[in-house]
């Protein structure tokens, strides 16, 4: 059994931070995935779908972002855990439906996981999809390690629930390729910080 759906609680395992992401998903209750791939969020697209069955989820690659981001709008409408990731330019892709789902809310949760490029590592230009979530009013997590990569997810999961809205996990290259060893949790089991990021969250909102 992959380590990223270990059920012993408190096990350490040396996880990228893409990795960590799929983790914590898989903690926060993931029911439904659709993504494209694109460097640097490939590995997390690449990794649901080779876990889906075991991990008990379904994951679709989808043609494109825009695709993936109206599959997993209405199975999330539907009630469902959906997760899309996408690497920055795809998010320019699936802007339209993400600014409509912005205020017709989700009745499960969505977490939207943009892996941005600084320097251009492996893309064709640099942008900060940070004003993506200003323009739409998005909660935002930004997680700088792969501890805050599997733990802020399953933040981002609990307070899409909670506001009824998607919520974006948003990373950097170095962020989404570092390893660092971090501790496993029981699946669908909110985290020590959920409840302190979603009174921050919240409490900016308002």
């Amino acid at each position: 059994m992959s380590v990223l759906l270990e059920r012993e609680i408190g096990k350490k395992a040396l996880l990228m931070g893409n990795e960590a992401l799929v983790r914590g998903a898989y903690e926060a209750g993931l029911d439904y995935a659709s993504c494209y791939p694109g460097t640097p969020s490939s590995e997390v697209s690449n990794l649901l779908y080779e876990l889906q069955g075991a991990g008990g989820f379904r994951m679709d690659f989808a043609t494109n972002e825009k695709v993936a981001m109206e599959a997993v709008a209405g199975a999330s409408m539907g009630g469902l855990n959906c997760l899309t990731a996408m690497k920055h330019v795809g998010l320019n892709v699936a802007s339209d439906p993400l600014g409509t789902l912005t205020y017709l809310g989700v009745r499960g949760s969505l977490v939207v996981y943009s892996a941005d490029d600084p320097s251009m590592f492996s893309s064709q230009n640099e942008q900060d999809n940070r004003q993506y979530a200003r323009l739409f009013g998005l909660p935002c997590f930004e997680p700088a390690t792969a501890q805050e990569m599997k733990d802020m997810t399953v933040a981002a999961f609990a307070l899409s629930a909670q506001m009824g809205m998607p919520v974006m996990v948003r990373a950097t290259t170095r962020a989404t390729m570092k390893r660092i060893t971090r501790s496993c949790r029981c699946r669908a089991m909110p985290c020590a910080i959920t409840s302190v990021w979603s009174s921050v969250c919240a409490a900016w909102f308002r």
